[in-house]
């Protein structure tokens, strides 16, 4: 039996998420279910109240739409024990601190007893100590994934950024003191919908994307070293993001690109330079009349002798 929630998006409109077995909540209004159509791209009409097809005008009104009004907004279930984002968020935190303690410990015993020293030191138990804590610490993090369940994730890629905003579905005390909250907020509903956190990148903050085509997922940084947005797509919904990115992205060199996602400018057309004609470079020199003897009338005569044949003169 399917299982169907509300979810709240974007200002007080609501869509319906409807589970399908392991492939996640897909995000459809219930005319576009019920017509077979399912769009990713979509523009909201203010004068309907409904998502329509993209375009200059509204299909159903006539409402001229505006040109940010396009939108492409998807929702995926995600569990953080087998989500490698949620992994790599702790490892970004918890390796380098456990190399940071390493280095400490090593400079001040080579600063106190010297080189042999810290020779001893990494000659003893200290580095599989280091090793054994940082696999319980491991573990405990294994375990705090594990009992936090399952997150709902909704992205919307617009003409300003991307946006994703989490939500913790049957939220219970445990699941909330696990994600450092109250228990209080869990209330008694079990079909409710908790809202955890929002978050939201501009265009123009954006320094890089990496692509992970296999996971129909994008990595956006910003610095280029930072990952600050991981948007988990689905197949339904890959190539409109793509779209967006391209758009938003593709032209501006600062922003570090796959080349697929590349915009190539056309080069300028240079204009050819004409060379002029080699008779144009030879110039007859005629010398002045003081040197010839001649009247100006005859130097300039078109026949041998100075005899001008204009009948004027």
């Amino acid at each position: 039996m399917r299982r169907r929630v509300c979810l709240p998006w974007q200002a007080g409109r609501f869509v319906r998420l409807e589970k399908r077995g392991n492939r996640g909540y897909n995000r459809q209004e219930p005319e576009r279910r019920k017509a077979g159509k399912r769009m990713a791209r979509t523009a909201y009409c203010k004068r309907c109240g409904k998502e329509v097809e993209a375009g200059e005008m509204c299909p159903i009104c006539g409402t001229r739409l505006g040109k940010n009004a396009a939108h492409a907004a998807w929702c995926v279930e995600r569990t953080p024990v087998r989500d490698w984002m949620y992994w790599n968020s702790v490892m970004r935190l918890l390796l380098p601190g456990v190399l940071a303690v390493a280095v400490l410990v090593l400079a001040a015993e080579g600063i106190a007893g010297g080189a042999g020293a810290a020779e001893r030191l990494l000659s003893s138990a200290f580095l599989p100590a280091l090793g054994i804590l940082l696999a319980a610490v491991l573990l405990a993090v294994f375990l705090v994934l594990l009992l936090r369940g399952k997150e709902l994730s909704d992205f919307v890629v617009d003409s300003r950024g991307i946006q994703e905003t989490r939500y913790l579905p049957e939220p219970s005390p445990l699941k909330l003191i696990l994600r450092g909250r109250a228990p209080r907020a869990a209330g008694d509903g079990e079909s409710r919908i908790l809202k955890l956190s929002e978050r939201r990148i501009a265009w123009k903050e954006i320094s890089r994307v990496q692509l992970w085509p296999e996971k129909c997922m994008a990595l956006i940084y910003a610095p280029a070293w930072w990952l600050r947005i991981p948007v988990v797509c689905t197949p339904f919904t890959w190539d409109d993001t793509m779209e967006f990115i391209r758009e938003k992205l593709g032209k501006k060199k600062a922003v570090r690109l796959p080349r697929i996602l590349q915009v190539q400018t056309p080069a300028a057309r240079r204009s050819k330079r004409r060379t002029p004609p080699a008779e144009w470079e030879q110039e007859t020199f005629l010398p002045p009349a003081e040197e010839t003897g001649l009247p100006e009338a005859a130097e300039d005569a078109d026949v041998p002798g100075g005899k001008s044949t204009d009948p004027l003169t």
